[in-house]
């Protein structure tokens, strides 16, 4: 479809990272959703203005992608976007996984002009937030700076708005500084099939862990030289690797990368990571600290800006408007994760913001879609590790078991 109105404002074109987002929807959707729980007092009416003042914070959420008079596809302004709000009496839900199953479960359409949605689980003492974005506008962290920011509105601060950022393949382009020296990611053997979609497939569990584990965690992650993702990596491949029906392989681990920390860049909505994938044989529960090391090791070249420039050059024609085919293979062959760690990190929120207390936040859901996939968002927030798994063909007891794990080899 080619943009008609000469008077629209364009924003940019989209980089190689949105059009991989963009175009692979329709065959395998990439769309995500993050939840926050909180209690105290509030009004719909609040909640609606609230989401109106921030959605003018962000500008990719004022855009639609159209194709501009180049050929290629671009971020238009649309000032008649208006972000769905759906509302539902918390007292009528059934439970807070079923609505979030019911958002992630409905991806963007064609007919969809807004590229992100809301669901406002409500009650005059209690809610729950749960915001759906396409990728091509977001990652996981960003939107979860869009929920911060909700919240920050709804305790009476004033947010001015946001410069749109460039995409991640100008802020990490080849051209413009050195290329690291990475860990080869690991490719399959042959293509993964894409996994069947069905909203009762679905499955998604969430588990909180104890504030006490989660300082255990970190801490003896420190006294064996790795990190708490290295540890959690460990704990859901061993998990998935003595599981009754995994067949005698190595686990691939898939773990998105925030690339806005090698600019200093602010949380505004776009699009800021690539996720290499790693193989790892996780044979034996007394190899945990040796397999976190690993984990750590392979995910080291990424802490500083060649690393992602040299990942960037690796996988940018692969995303680029080179033809459907590409991203498929990009999806199934490359990426193809058995367990896809989406971890938003120790989140810098205060707890309380006006009459509103954050109790809670999961995230984010989010899928590559291949086959035997399992998706963990991690979100550590109020000195708690918070996971949330999300799957079509979930692993029995998945995140209990890797619980158990992270008990036994942290004790």
């Amino acid at each position: 479809m080619e943009n008609k109105s000469q008077q629209e404002l364009t924003f940019r074109a989209l980089g190689a990272l949105e059009n991989y987002a963009w175009q692979i929807d329709t065959t395998s959707p990439k769309h995500f959703t993050v939840t926050a729980e909180l209690s105290g007092n509030s009004t719909v009416a609040e909640w609606s203005s609230a989401l109106k003042k921030v959605q003018s914070r962000h500008p990719l959420v004022n855009a639609r992608v159209d194709t501009g008079d180049d050929g290629r596809l671009h971020f238009f302004q649309d000032k008649n976007i208006n972000i769905p709000l759906r509302v539902a009496r918390l007292n009528k839900v059934i439970s807070v996984e079923d609505e979030i199953r019911r958002e992630f479960s409905a991806p963007f359409g064609e007919g969809d002009v807004a590229l992100l949605k809301a669901a406002l689980l409500y009650s005059e003492h209690r809610c729950v937030i749960i915001i759906t974005a396409h990728h091509a506008i977001a990652d996981g962290r960003s939107l979860t700076y869009f929920i911060h920011d909700l919240l920050e509105t709804l305790s009476g601060k004033e947010l001015p708005e946001l410069a749109l950022l460039p995409p991640i393949e100008e802020l990490c382009s080849p051209g413009a500084g050195p290329v690291g020296d990475i860990a080869m990611p690991a490719f399959t053997a042959s293509p993964v099939p894409y996994a069947e979609r069905s909203l009762p497939r679905l499955k998604i569990h969430r588990q909180r862990l104890s504030r006490e584990l989660s300082n255990r965690i970190r801490e003896k992650s420190k006294q064996h030289n790795t990190t708490v993702h290295g540890a959690l990596a460990a704990a859901f491949a061993l998990a998935l690797y003595h599981s009754p029906s995994w067949p005698n392989r190595p686990v691939r681990v898939t773990t998105p990368i925030d690339a806005r920390k090698y600019n200093d860049l602010d949380y505004g909505l776009s699009f800021q990571a690539l996720f290499p994938t790693y193989g790892y044989e996780a044979t034996s529960h007394e190899r945990f600290w040796d397999l976190s090391r690993q984990v750590t090791e392979d995910l080291h070249a990424y802490r500083a800006k060649p690393g992602m420039t040299a990942l960037v050059e690796m996988l940018e024609s692969l995303m680029n408007a080179h033809g459907l085919d590409n991203m498929i293979k990009f999806d199934r062959e490359i990426c193809a994760p058995d367990i896809l760690i989406s971890n938003l990190g120790v989140l810098p929120f205060a707890q309380n913001f006006g009459k509103l207390t954050l109790e809670s936040l999961w995230g984010p859901n989010v899928l590559i879609g291949t086959e035997g996939e399992q998706t963990v968002g991690v979100a550590t927030i109020n000195n708690a590790i918070h996971l949330i798994h999300t799957s079509y063909q979930p692993a029995a007891d998945f995140l209990a078991n890797a619980e158990e794990i992270l008990y036994k080899a942290t004790a």
